[in-house]
């Protein structure tokens, strides 16, 4: 049965690899802020190859140029390339409906106040066919009108609201989500609304602009996003949480470990540096106060995750510390860890890293 889901995987990834037109990347220009857009003629062999992976595989049914995190994950091709990896691995195995997806994307995407992320994700709602007035009320901070949703995408709404600014899924929220959505969709709606938080910590740190064309309508919108207070980004859950079984999904659980292991090597990241940033990282999961720590990494980590964003101070700092790839390397361990910690909290669970 799992070697036939897997293959399932693989067709549908195939299919749409194969159904898109190889694209030329020769002359692609990345964009890019903190992390300068770089040109293909500069890259190496490496980010070469993590390029045409982006532009020329399933993904590129929506990305043909490189949008959106992958000009700072260029600064590690090999952690790059296992991250697009685990894109496409959550996207295309998740069981989710398009308008599902993109629900559990956008609100991401608003916790964060990413703003490239909300150009990109809100237009593609719009295309999936969610109703402008929920697109509204996201942006507004808003419960949109859940009895007028489809039952599937306010349950994703719910779900992804109380992952996001509580940490927890209460028991209640669990039984009627298990009703609505099975198992599969369920974990997929909490893996991939924590896999947008992680792109949106590149985003953020990065300050990825928006396209010199992008349609004015559009842009407006995302760039009139306003950044929440420290008092709305959580919330204490209402109602009891219980221990609760995993549920498994073969395919995303493989990705996620191959990018863990990828970025827990000294050579990528140094111990220290892993070991404050997930201290961090469990510190926002469960409410633990604030340490005491002059260590770099602890203290980016810390104030990406509390404030959405990293000054133009700590940045250098940090850039300083590790350097452009270890501190890429930095967010996408941060990014890992958050991901385990959402599944985690899907099975009732403090986190544990």
């Amino acid at each position: 049965m799992r070697a036939r889901g897997l293959a399932a995987v693989v067709a549908i990834v195939a299919g749409l690899s194969a159904s898109a037109q190889s694209l030329p990347i020769e002359n692609i220009q990345l964009r890019g802020d903190r992390f300068r857009g770089l040109h293909y003629r500069e890259m190496t062999e490496e980010q070469r190859a993590l390029l045409n992976n982006v532009v020329n595989s399933a993904r590129a049914v929506t990305n043909t140029t490189g949008n959106g995190p992958f000009n700072t994950l260029l600064r590690s091709p090999q952690v790059g390339e296992l991250s697009q990896q685990l894109g496409n691995a959550i996207r295309f195995s998740s069981g989710l409906s398009g308008h599902e997806r993109e629900l559990a994307t956008l609100m991401a995407g608003r916790a964060w106040t990413s703003t490239y992320e909300w150009y990109a994700h809100a237009r593609y709602a719009l295309d999936e066919g969610i109703d402008a007035a929920v697109v509204d009320a996201i942006a507004a901070h808003r419960t949109p009108d859940l009895a007028a949703m489809p039952a599937e995408d306010a349950m994703v709404w719910r779900v992804t609201d109380e992952l996001l600014y509580t940490r927890r899924v209460t028991d209640a929220t669990y039984k009627e989500a298990l009703a609505v959505l099975g198992e599969r969709r369920l974990l997929s709606a909490v893996t991939i609304a924590a896999y947008y938080e992680y792109v949106s910590m590149l985003l953020n740190v990065d300050r990825y602009p928006l396209p010199a064309d992008a349609p004015p309508d559009a842009a407006a919108a995302a760039r009139a996003l306003e950044v929440l207070a420290a008092d709305a980004m959580y919330r204490e859950p209402r109602g009891a949480v219980s221990p609760r079984a995993t549920i498994p999904n073969e395919d995303t659980e493989r990705a996620i470990a191959a990018l863990g292991a990828s970025v827990e090597r000294d050579n990528e990241l140094p111990r220290l540096a892993r070991d404050k940033a997930r201290r961090a990282v469990l510190r926002q999961w469960n409410r633990t106060a604030i340490e005491e720590n002059d260590v770099v990494a602890y203290k980016f980590a810390t104030e990406l995750l509390d404030t959405r964003f990293v000054s133009d101070a700590t940045f250098s700092v940090a850039l300083a510390d590790v350097g452009e790839r270890g501190l890429v390397n930095l967010m996408v361990f941060m990014g890992y860890s958050n991901i385990l910690c959402a599944q985690q909290a899907l099975a009732g669970a403090a986190c544990k890293l």
